[in-house]
This record gives structure tokens, sequence and C-alpha cells, in this order.
């Protein structure tokens, strides 16, 4: 018989706490809600609603798969990210809250070097993965990107990452718009015949291989390959670095995703450069490092 919403949502946080789920009534109630088809705002505004039979059984493998760890945003099939839905799966890495805080800094970039000339601003992502960044940058400046003032590129090593980048676009209204290559970092494959570039940006693995390979929590879901940033965590960004002088343009820009203990490793690698360059670390919410900012000097 079909049961009460109020219930499922007791029996399945009971459930999940019991399976060491570090947040089990909430992940109850976004699995009741998605059984409804609703948000969770509805769920918890109507209890009394009921789900019928048929339903029962889906949201019981649900509940299983998320006793199991597997990520709510692959059980769902999205994660909702910078006031967009980002579509999930095994492919790529589930887009997470601090990362947030680079596509903010990437569109802050952009809008200056709009506001400050009318030369072409050629931007790229590299390992885009979801595609959840240049999809936000490419809803912000859509117009521009349209009216060719900005060239969007985004690339990545795993073509099965660039499959769900390319369907985030389709979905969000950007199919043909962006440019998408699969490559590794900066390999001629990725950039082609591109001139230097205004900005890059990039979220690139930078967990230890050691914390990559504990495999905890969600991160027994989600693919290695997008995780593991080498003995240190910073192995794929030190190789990202040590090409910025053959491709960033003077006066370019890099914002990178960092671990909280890689400012000085990042610093480090940045004052090796031949040129003149510079370095500022935006903080996340949680007061830690989370945003390196690489700029090239005019002339250099």
């Amino acid at each position: 018989m079909d049961r009460a919403a109020r219930g499922l949502v007791a029996d399945a946080t009971d459930r999940l706490r019991g399976a060491g789920s570090p947040s089990p009534r909430l992940d109850a109630e976004l699995l009741v809600a998605h059984a409804f088809g609703r948000d969770r705002p509805w769920l918890l505004a109507h209890p009394d609603e009921h789900l019928p039979p048929s339903d029962l059984v889906r949201l019981g493998d649900w509940i299983d798969r998320r006793a199991d760890g597997e990520p709510i945003a692959y059980i769902r099939g999205f994660k909702e990210w910078l006031s967009l839905r980002i579509a999930t799966d095994r492919r790529a890495l589930i887009p997470r809250p601090e990362t947030e805080l680079l596509a903010e800094s990437a569109v802050v970039e952009l809008a200056a070097r709009l506001a400050r000339d009318q030369e072409v601003v050629r931007a790229w992502e590299v390992g885009t993965g979801s595609g959840a960044i240049v999809t936000a940058i490419g809803l912000r400046f859509r117009t521009a990107v349209v009216l060719h003032r900005v060239e969007l590129t985004a690339s990545d090593i795993s073509a099965e990452a660039l499959e769900l980048a390319s369907e985030n676009l389709a979905s969000h209204g950007l199919a043909g718009l962006v440019t998408l290559a699969c490559g590794d970092l900066f390999e001629p494959a990725a950039i082609g015949s591109a001139a230097q570039l205004d900005l890059l940006v990039a979220n690139l693995p930078y967990l230890t291989s050691a914390e990559a390979a504990a495999e905890e929590g969600s991160l027994r879901h989600e693919p290695r390959l997008a995780l593991d940033g080498g003995m240190d965590g910073t192995e794929l960004i030190r190789r990202l670095l040590l090409e910025l002088p053959a491709r960033l343009a003077p006066g370019g820009v890099a914002l990178l995703e960092i671990g909280a203990a890689q400012e000085q490793p990042i610093r480090t690698a940045v004052s090796a450069l031949p040129g003149a360059w510079a370095v500022t670390i935006r903080a996340d919410l949680a007061g830690l490092p989370r945003v390196a900012r690489v700029s090239r000097a005019l002339g250099t």
C-alpha cells in the first residue's frame, strides 16, 4: 500500500543513520522528495502526501544505494550548484560548493576584461569534468560569446567527462557556443592553433594519491582520474604552471582551485617561472586557501 511522506522520511533516516551517513535526515528528505518528483521544500510542506506503491520499490533502491555510500547527486542524476541544475553521473566528479568560488572569480575576471577593452577575450577551462564551471561562465557571457567578444574552450583528458559536459552545455542552451576538446592539460591535441589565452580556469585533481586511494565517502564512487593529484596533490597543477609562459598572454590570468595546504607549493612553483608573475590567494567561506590567481605582467 502507499505510504505517507513523513513515515518514509522517518524510516529512511533510521536506515541511513544505521549505515553511517553523515547527514541521514537530509539525505532521506532529498531522496523521498525525489521519489515524489518534487524538491525538498515541497516535501517539508506536504508531510501527509502519499507515495504510490509503484514508486516505493524505486525509493527503496535509492536508499540502499545511499546506505552503501553512493552520493545523492549520482542517485538523483543532478547537483544543484550555483543556482544551476548540473547533470551528474560516474563520468565526472560531482561539483563541490567550494568550486563556486572559482566560477565566481572567473566571471569577475572576464567582466573586468570586457569592460577594459574591445579585444576578443580567449578563455579556456582545463579539466572541465561535468562542465559546471564553463556552463556558468557561458550563461553569464552568452551574448558576448554569440557576438564573438569571448571565445570559450573547455577540455578534459576524459572523453566520457566531455560527453557529460556537452550534455550540460546543451541543456542550458549553450550547444555550439563552447569548443570542447579532449586532451591532457595543454597538449596540442587540446588547444590546436589557438592564440595565447587571456584567462585560464582549472580545477585539477588536488588530493594526494594516498587520499584518493583511501576512497572514503563519496570518493569511492567518483572517478579516480578526477581526484588523484599525485604524491603531494600538486603534480598536475605544477605541470600546468610550467606551461603558462607559453600559453598565457601578457596581462593574462590563470585561476586555479587548490587544496588547503597547497598555497606555499603554488607560490614556489610560480616564483620559478621566467618573466614577471604575481600570485594572490582567495579563501573560501571556511577561511581556507581555495583559489590561486596567477597573473602575468604586461610586456613579459
